[in-house]
């Protein structure tokens, strides 16, 4: 008798309807925060690691692919260059968009550093070549950091700094996106920002879109200095109100 095979489908369902398929679904993005970002960045300087230092700035900050940062895309020259002295140009390999971000605004009361943090740890960073992120193999010779390599250097740094196991350059990203959506953005100004969108003739549009990035940049940077003020009023001493209430609870006693 010859062999029976077994049915493709479960019984009764010889096309396969009704069977349930199980879907992957794609976990949550792990975010970091600013303080952790800057705790990071310090630490690096600190221990003689000022690309991954900056690295993790640049992608949390100006919203860059980690690989696009360590591949070059950011180069000196897109740095506060000639034609753009007040912004730095961040380039999006996979869409091809160019977002420029304002770095500072004169404004009645003076200039407005948006990104003052942040160019501090620029400052800190060698200049090896027109990339801004490269390793120097031996004198006066220097390479782009490989995503492994960087990767290694990044685990090692957050273990002696003490920060989680979820702290990587992609989490540095989704932390500054995330600062986004808490700072309230608009759709458009988010998008002016973080460069979700198809690729543009940038040389075109530059102007309208330094427009709207300088919008979504102030707003950000209200959002910062609020969180900011926050943290210092919960930090304050309460002995004056402790105080009065004493004070208050004597005389109500007598």
């Amino acid at each position: 008798m010859a062999a029976v095979s077994p049915p493709a489908f479960p019984a009764g369902s010889a096309t396969g309807e009704g069977v349930t398929k199980r879907r992957r679904t794609k976990g949550k993005k792990a975010a970091v925060t600013r303080e952790q970002v800057y705790a990071f960045a310090w630490g690096c300087i600190e221990r003689g690691q000022p690309e991954a230092a900056a690295a993790a700035v640049i992608c949390f900050e100006w919203l860059q692919r980690p690989e696009n940062v360590l591949a070059g895309y950011l180069r000196w020259t897109d740095y506060r260059s000639k034609e753009w002295p007040n912004a730095v140009k961040i380039e999006h390999h996979k869409t091809g968009a160019v977002v420029w971000h304002p770095l500072e605004e004169q404004t009645e009361a003076g200039i407005v550093r948006f990104y003052e943090d942040a160019e501090a740890v620029l400052s800190r960073l060698p200049r090896r070549g027109v990339p801004m992120i490269l390793r120097q193999v031996k004198q006066g010779i220097t390479k782009p950091f490989s995503f492994s390599g960087m990767q290694k250097i990044v685990h090692t740094m957050r273990d002696k700094i003490g920060l989680p196991s979820t702290f990587t350059l992609d989490a540095c990203r989704h932390g500054g996106m995330t600062e986004l959506e808490e700072a309230e953005l608009t759709d458009g100004q988010g998008r002016a920002l973080s460069a979700h969108k198809s690729q543009q003739a940038y040389e075109r549009y530059a102007k309208r879109t330094m427009e709207r990035a300088l919008s979504a940049t102030r707003k950000r940077y209200a959002h910062r200095l609020a969180n900011a003020a926050g943290t210092n009023i919960q930090n304050e001493p309460r002995n004056d109100i402790q105080n009065a209430d004493v004070a208050k609870n004597k005389i109500s006693t007598k």
